[in-house]
């Protein structure tokens, strides 16, 4: 009896901290689709910006061979930005940060390099802003380091009001904590109230997120690409046959090495990349709606209908509460994480990095 419990309790905790991670994560794209609508569609901050770009590559310093990838740069007629999202603090924020404020300038898409104006701001978003001791810490390095350009450490959140849903947005109130420069933008962020953007303001963005521009988390790639992009690896005839039945009778094969064409979704800004797609792939393996075959080096997808997918019956969640698509991946996953791990071959359980947590007096403009 105790074994049971004990196995019942791994299970929910693995499905709970899942859920969590997976639930901060959607905020973080909400987040940028916030943004992504501040910038395109609020008049006078969309005249003043000259590029934004979520899939930003920037100069390296020191010698390092590889870009920098932050979530966003902006530049504007009057500064430029450079734009990093959390959920909580990690030692190695620091560091980063720091060798973004350093960064010369970006690679634009065409092959050429772009310098930033001296006129430049780092911002820094949390959902869950760190204590009085990190940002000692952050801010104290930021300064020893000369960077000669403001940090700016903001939250995020998104919070239930009467209207809806929206995302707030406010710059933390500490100390040391820079200020943007002068600009449409900058002073908005400085608003000591926040601003906050409503869901139903940004929800058409939203879309156009289906990652951050360095990382994904594996529960969520792997949802996303059951959702959005799994179809399009279709034939034909095996589109008419889910039309028809709601299931293959033969598993979709992809074979390792193909792993990297993906569909090219219309309207998505930051899609998933290979690596992204090969960490769904390992998570969904997990949950058993994927299995992967060493003898032919391809991954066999059961592919089916949302409602035809079924959740453990002992699992962390009733049968009658697990009707969306989210639910029962999780579910599945954590479930047979605990009963049946995978322990060998091409598989997932590499440690994901952890990215990135109103006031009814805050601004509205939005």
């Amino acid at each position: 009896m105790n074994s049971l419990s004990k196995t019942e309790g791994d299970i929910r905790k693995h499905f709970t901290e899942a859920l969590k991670e997976y639930g901060a994560f959607d905020r973080t794209l909400g987040a940028l689709a916030s943004l992504s609508f501040v910038l395109n569609e609020v008049k006078e901050i969309a005249q003043e910006a000259e590029l934004v770009d979520f899939r930003p590559k920037i100069i390296p310093t020191s010698g390092n061979p590889d870009p920098y990838t932050p979530d966003g740069v902006i530049l504007t007629k009057r500064c430029d930005f450079i734009l990093e999202l959390k959920s909580s603090w990690d030692h190695k924020d620091t560091a980063q940060v720091i060798k973004y404020g350093r960064s010369p300038g970006l690679f634009l898409r065409d092959g050429t390099q772009r310098s930033f104006r001296s006129e430049k701001c780092t911002l820094l978003g949390y959902q869950n802003p760190p204590g009085g001791a990190n940002l000692d810490t952050l801010f104290e390095h930021w300064h020893t380091n000369r960077i000669g350009s403001p940090l700016v450490v903001f939250r995020y959140s998104l919070e239930s009001a009467a209207e809806g849903d929206r995302m707030y947005f406010a710059r933390v109130p500490y100390v040391s904590n820079g200020l943007c420069p002068a600009s449409k933008l900058g002073d908005l962020l400085n608003n000591p109230r926040g601003f906050h953007v409503s869901a139903d303001r940004y929800k058409l963005h939203r879309s156009k997120f289906h990652k951050a521009n360095d990382e994904v988390i594996a529960s969520y790639a792997a949802v996303i690409w059951w959702t959005k992009y799994v179809k399009h690896y279709l034939s034909e005839d095996q589109r008419s046959e889910m039309a028809d039945n709601g299931r293959l009778s033969r598993p979709l094969v992809l074979k390792w090495e193909d792993i990297s064409t993906i569909p090219a979704l219309a309207d998505v800004d930051v899609p998933l990349g290979p690596r992204e797609v090969q960490r769904a792939l390992e998570f969904l393996q997990q949950a058993k709606l994927v299995s992967f075959k060493s003898r032919t080096g391809a991954y066999h997808i059961e592919l089916r209908e949302d409602r035809l997918i079924r959740v453990p019956g002992d699992g962390p969640v009733p049968k009658a509460e697990a009707q969306d698509i989210r639910t029962k991946i999780l579910a599945r996953w954590a479930t047979n994480k605990v009963k049946a791990p995978i322990t060998s071959g091409r598989v997932g359980g590499r440690r994901s990095v952890r990215r990135r947590g109103g006031d009814p007096r805050q601004s509205t403009l939005f």
